[in-house]
């Protein structure tokens, strides 16, 4: 694989796949929103109203959207930071959530050390700043906790959303970025991420002939060929033959 590291193991037993440099510490970008996502689902309910502040709407970057002084539902933001993965809608999340994105991310290194997560740090709730780091094994740790909640299952498995307009916000339409989603068999999430300093990186999810796994692929220069090799040959160790054209 062309990634500086990664993983795949089976989802419900942990039992290993494939690894390389798994224990290696990176800057994991947009893969914190993992983290976001879980603290939220488990601080917050996903009908509570958003109301989105200047600093919010203004963070930059990759965007949802959203517009000082409009009012969200946290899970229509959820769906923004997921599918679009904009960071307004993260920072958004964060200041309802916890009050403030400071203690928001102290809770999210909170949960990571409640997770077991040894070599994991939060910087930020978005992955903009750099200075947050995973690896391989503690993101498909934590991908792994995630998938236990219907929420999030439902809402990185989503491939297109429309936030329809009300008196409150605009129409908004939102399209899932994450590689594979709509052509490997079997992909249903999670997320892509991609700073200068992460390079290219992926958390996939897939199912096929009964059998579920998760892959972490860190800095690559294609993504996207390093997760197939690596569900290739998961599911081929797993006694399945996933039928596709894609290399």
């Amino acid at each position: 694989m062309a990634g500086q590291a990664g993983m795949l193991v089976e989802l419900n037993s942990g039992d290993i796949l494939f690894s390389k440099n798994a224990d290696e510490r990176r800057p994991i970008a947009s893969l914190v929103k993992i983290m976001t996502t879980v603290v939220a689902l488990e601080h917050k309910n996903i009908d509570s109203k958003v109301f989105i502040t200047l600093d919010a709407a203004h963070v930059g970057e990759n965007s949802m959207g959203i517009s000082s002084g409009e009012t969200y539902t946290l899970e229509e933001l959820l769906y923004g930071m997921i599918l679009h993965s904009g960071n307004d809608a993260a920072y958004a999340i964060a200041e309802v959530v916890a009050g403030d994105s400071d203690r928001f991310v102290d809770w999210m290194n909170f949960k990571a050390e409640e997770l077991g997560l040894q070599n994991t740090y939060f910087a930020d709730p978005s992955g903009l700043d750099d200075g947050s780091y995973s690896t391989s094994a503690d993101l498909v740790k934590l991908t792994r906790y995630a998938m236990k909640n219907p929420e999030f299952r439902k809402i990185v498995g989503t491939v297109e959303k429309e936030i329809f307009s009300t008196d409150e916000h605009k129409y908004i339409y939102l399209y899932n970025q994450t590689n594979l989603l709509t052509t490997y068999p079997g992909v249903a999430g999670v997320k892509t991420g991609f700073t200068e300093e992460a390079g290219l990186s992926l958390v996939t999810y897939a199912a096929n002939g009964g059998k579920e796994v998760v892959g972490v692929v860190l800095n690559s220069i294609d993504r996207k060929g390093d997760m197939i090799l690596m569900l290739d040959h998961g599911f081929e160790t797993l006694g399945i033959n996933v039928g596709h054209g894609l290399l």
